[in-house]
């Protein structure tokens, strides 16, 4: 029975590196303490089994200098922690079927189930492949602007806008794939990315970067369930527990606000600075009310992004609004 010994041994180990991987991506990466206790509880739960099946012999092993192209290829964290996940998946099911030859008793099923659960939940807490940290999303509702909206949103381009939202919460929806599609091959040619406020299905349906998810939306979760992690997700928060709260549970980036008075959402309340300090830590947006006269007030306090709707929309000059949007000690006269 040398050789099934071999066989378990090896795939004991090859498990737990998998499952180590993972439980080092969420206690370092995520920070989520129930998430790094699970995996850590379901390595040493396998690890019971290696004391009465040791047999290691590495010197004579076929196996170890046998490897593939993809085994050293990993450009992201979702490589990683995906690549961790199928060796841990395959290995236990081969400890599995073996141990089965042993007559034990054994909790391996249970332990492969878990696994398959906690390595996608990682995966998922990871969040979208392609995030990142904006300097500045304009908010685009066509009927808004005072130019042409194409033109606006060209100039906006140009001028050095780095995310494009689409919020319109009166177009239907064929309309509004429509339209997402029209803004998102306008967007293209300047790589820019576009998102679309509230609605997860157009996001798809249109192939944009993402979607901005407010608090009477689809939740993160179900969201990410549905985007993979093809797909940015941001959130609106407005207090502090509310910032570590969404992105515990996945969302690539959160909206802050509303951080001065705004002729879009007047009855929205005005957060105080402390709490875009709170979100400083994670991709962040400071949105509501932000104009060329105030937006120097953000930067001050550590803001990197900001997401912008009137001022732009109502301005006849897009593109020098944008430049004092990003540059405000070099507003235009």
């Amino acid at each position: 029975m040398g050789a099934i010994h071999r066989v378990l041994d090896a795939n004991i180990n090859r498990a737990a590196e998998g499952m180590r991987v993972l439980e080092d991506v969420a206690r370092f990466v995520l920070e989520n303490k129930q998430l790094c206790g699970a995996i850590k509880n379901c390595r040493h739960e396998l690890r019971s089994y290696a004391p009465t099946i040791a047999s290691r012999d590495t010197k004579n092993d076929v196996g170890t200098t046998t490897s593939t192209l993809q085994e050293q290829c990993r450009n992201s964290l979702h490589d990683v922690a995906t690549a961790a996940g199928n060796r841990c998946g395959e290995a236990l099911r081969v400890i599995e079927e073996f141990l089965k030859l042993e007559s034990q008793k054994n909790t391996i099923e249970t332990i492969r189930y878990t696994m398959y659960d906690l390595s996608a939940e990682v995966v998922s807490l990871l969040g979208a492949t392609k995030k990142q940290q904006w300097k500045l999303c304009f908010v685009m509702t066509k009927n808004d602007c005072v130019l042409a909206w194409k033109d606006t949103l060209v100039q906006s381009l140009v001028a050095g806008c780095d995310c494009i939202q689409v919020r319109e919460k009166k177009m239907s929806t064929h309309d509004l794939v429509l339209h997402v599609r029209e803004v998102k091959k306008i967007a293209d040619v300047y790589g820019v990315q576009v998102i679309v406020n509230d609605r997860v299905d157009v996001a798809l349906a249109t192939g944009v970067a993402g979607v901005h998810l407010g608090e009477n939306d689809m939740s993160i979760q179900d969201a990410r369930k549905l985007c993979g992690p093809e797909y940015i997700i941001g959130a609106t928060v407005h207090d502090p527990e509310k910032i570590n709260k969404c992105i515990s549970l996945g969302a690539d980036y959160v909206g802050v606000g509303a951080m001065f008075a705004s002729q879009t959402k007047p009855s929205a309340n005005v957060a105080p600075l402390g709490l875009l300090k709170n979100a400083l830590a994670y991709n962040h947006l400071a949105i509501g009310g932000i104009t060329q006269e105030n937006v120097q007030q953000l930067y001050d306090a550590g803001c990197k992004g900001v997401a912008v709707s009137g001022a732009i929309a109502n301005s006849n000059t897009p593109d020098k609004t944008i430049i004092s949007l990003l540059r405000p000690e070099h507003q235009s006269i």
